[in-house]
Formats: structure tokens, sequence, C-alpha cells
């Protein structure tokens, strides 16, 4: 499967699902926040560093699961 470059972006209540088809059990998810990280680079200057993004479900007992995937296995939900 090919993945277009296409960017894709998304902002918190967003709602989405893992986009690889061929896992079972796929959880519609909404998007909690952007996760980066910062760092100080070789001439001493911060730089922030995109780590993913925060997702929240409800598992199917009941309890709330949280994870953090990568932009590029995530897709928008449309129902």
């Amino acid at each position: 499967m090919m993945i277009n470059d296409e960017r894709v972006y998304f902002t918190p209540g967003d709602v989405v699902i893992v986009r690889h088809e061929q896992l079972d059990n796929r959880p519609v998810m909404y998007v909690v926040e952007k996760i980066s990280r910062s760092i100080v680079n070789k001439d001493g200057d911060r730089e922030s560093v995109f780590m993913g993004i925060r997702t929240r479900w409800f598992s199917e007992d009941g309890k709330l699961q949280e994870a953090t995937f990568s932009t590029k296995d995530l897709i928008h939900y449309e129902k």
C-alpha cells in the first residue's frame, strides 16, 4: 500500500481511525493534542520536534484508552 504525500493535519477534537485496514478492531478515536519535544541543537538554540498525535478512545469494556500515533498512521473518520 502506498501512502501519498498529501499533507493531512489533525487538531484537538478531530475524530480519527488507524489507517491500516488489515488490523482487526480499529477503534474510532478523538485527537487530544499534538505531542512535541524541545531539544537544544549544536548552536544552543531550542528546536521543537514533532513526536506524534495523542488520541483517546473507549475500549469495548468501557475503559478509557490513550495512545500516541504518527500522523501517517491516522486518517480522519467519516461515517
